[in-house]
């Protein structure tokens, strides 16, 4: 007898069987005992989660020689015949392959005639999303009116594109994804049956590859027991998955928190030479950094890491380096490289930029802990901004300063504007936020650049010279047209949008209405001794918001 592979070797008999999808099962048993089924059913989900299994199991008990039954005996003729696929009263039929109109006409037409040996001829559809809009609209009389003994059962991936008339016409079930606990208990107990020695770490390791399907748990294991001969550990699965083991993903962590991006280089390095798909390594870096901050803020780390106790305590500890936002930031920053290697093709030098932009970047300071810096400024001296920072979630303590156009001189250009850079700069936080429920991408690639003049119609956002990519991403006419529409929206300004690149710390500062000789009130510019002699801590605050400082004035003033 040929080899029967694990997913049709241990596929579910009966209701009970189904792992992970208790809301389906109890609803289709309830359904048959109180002669409740219905003339068409739809099922949706992700694959290998139980659709066509159920679909078979529901023509088994509607077909089983002692009953209709909610569970099916499996050892009369028509139970056997079904759970071979040679039943002549249960037709599976791939929506893939046949999708036209000729193939739906002649279901139609042996829809006429009675089944041959059970009570009912049920029509089980796979993928039926694929079928041509003519099939579709041949199927709909049909559906709607089938003969009694008729019964369709139809299985997709992709319920959103089946015509709402197909849909009104059916009782949907959506299957969910089946947790990893539960396919775990499936793996352990097939491995027990055939006589496989198979750690926990191993089969969890599987299980989360699965994505949440029984049936790529079983094939992965299916595979691993012919590799591994008879014992399977998780060096096993990762050799074989090309899963990046996750002492490497804590080594890459490690070296972002040393800033140390000659160590992250070799790793990479490494990871190329030994044929590591580069994608799988910067998902499975999201994933690490995700259970790093669960570990960081959250409660019941148990159920919301997928980890063993001791592989808990690590990501516990290897966050203590960390702050929040700084681990968000991470993240954010491998979301836009994932974006980054599908658009261009590449892979290796987008996670390298990504990781030398890393190790390179100063500490991430929250917004609370700016202003609570703020606070703490004490003395003569005020700060003056002459930008306002961006609300964002994370600033970073280079912040870039930023060029002001007078509101007044804006009225004068166009009376239709009457918000000056400043304005704009207030409210830019709600402009990223508006760009970022449209086009994430588009929100990370403008939060790096900042509004530097404001002429007529026409408002002009800088990048720093290192971030002419992104000013390069930008330029496209949607994109354009995107940040557009965001101004428009925000600020109510129909403005016409023009990036540039410019030096975010030498940026050309407006002059004072005052002279030099006359002002009470001027300080050195940045790089003259008077400026170099300002508390370190002000001086940081003047670099992150573009400020200038004003003496207080003596109580005598000059006489003129």
């Amino acid at each position: 007898m040929s080899y029967i592979v694990f997913a049709r070797k241990y596929r579910p008999k009966a209701f009970d069987e189904i792992a992970g999808q208790p809301h389906i099962t109890t609803t289709l048993k309830n359904a048959i005992s109180q002669d409740r089924v219905a003339h068409a059913y739809l099922f949706a989900g992700p694959r290998g989660v139980g659709k066509t299994t159920a679909a078979r199991i529901l023509a088994k008990a509607l077909n089983c020689e002692k009953g209709p039954s909610p569970e099916p005996c499996n050892v009369c003729n028509s139970c056997k015949e079904i759970t071979l696929g040679s039943s002549l009263d249960i037709l599976e039929i791939d929506g893939a392959s046949n999708r036209g109109i000729d193939e739906i006409r002649n279901l139609r037409e042996s829809i006429k005639f009675a089944p041959s040996r059970g009570r009912f001829k049920v029509y089980i559809i796979d993928e039926v999303h694929m079928l041509t809009p003519e099939a579709f609209n041949a199927l709909l009389k049909t559906l709607e009116e089938p003969p009694p003994h008729v019964k369709f059962i139809f299985a997709t991936t992709q319920a959103y594109k089946v015509p709402a008339t197909i849909l009104s016409r059916c009782q949907r079930f959506d299957f969910r994804r089946i947790i990893t606990k539960d396919i775990v208990a499936n793996l352990r107990k097939i491995a027990k049956a055939e006589g496989l020695d198979v750690n926990d770490e191993a089969l969890g390791l599987i299980a989360r590859y699965s994505d949440g399907g029984m049936r790529n748990g079983q094939v992965i294991l299916d595979q691993i027991s012919s590799f591994a001969k008879g014992k399977v550990t998780a060096d096993d699965v990762a050799k074989i998955l090309g899963v990046v083991d996750g002492e490497i993903l804590f080594e890459l962590s490690d070296a972002i928190k040393q800033k140390d991006a000659a160590k992250a280089l070799l790793i990479i390095d490494r990871l190329v030479n030994d044929g590591k798909d580069i994608n799988q390594v910067v998902l499975g870096l999201i994933g690490h950094l995700r259970n790093m901050l669960v570990a960081k803020v959250g409660s019941n780390q148990e159920l919301l890491i997928d980890a063993s106790a001791e592989k808990i305590k690590r990501y516990a500890e290897a966050s203590g380096g960390y702050t929040a936002e700084e681990i968000l930031y991470i993240i954010y920053t491998f979301s836009n490289t994932i974006d980054l290697m599908r658009k261009s093709g590449l892979a290796r030098i987008p996670l390298e930029a990504a990781m030398v932009k890393l190790t390179k970047t100063g500490s991430i300071i929250s917004l609370d802990e700016i202003l609570k810096r703020l606070d703490m400024l004490e003395g003569p001296t005020a700060v003056q901004t002459h930008a306002q920072a961006p609300a964002q979630a994370h600033i970073q303590a280079h912040a870039h300063s930023v060029k002001q156009k007078p509101a007044a001189e804006t009225a004068e250009a166009n009376n239709t504007i009457s918000k000056d850079v400043e304005d704009v700069l207030s409210s830019w936080a709600k402009v990223i936020d508006y760009i970022k429920n449209k086009k994430i991408s588009i929100a990370s690639y403008l939060q790096e650049g900042y509004p530097t003049s404001l002429e007529g119609m026409v408002i002009t956002i800088g990048f720093p010279k290192e971030l002419k990519f992104h000013k390069e991403m930008l330029e496209g006419q949607d994109n354009k047209r995107l940040i557009e529409e965001a101004l428009n929206k925000v600020l109510g300004l129909d403005l016409r949008v023009a990036l540039t690149l410019v030096d975010p710390v030498n940026i050309k500062r407006p002059e004072s209405t005052n002279s030099r000789e006359d002002s009470d009130d001027h300080i050195p510019e940045a790089g003259e001794s008077d400026r170099e002699q300002v508390d370190p801590i002000v001086k940081a605050a003047l670099e992150m918001f573009g400020g200038s400082i004003a003496k207080t004035r003596n109580s005598k003033e000059k006489t003129r």
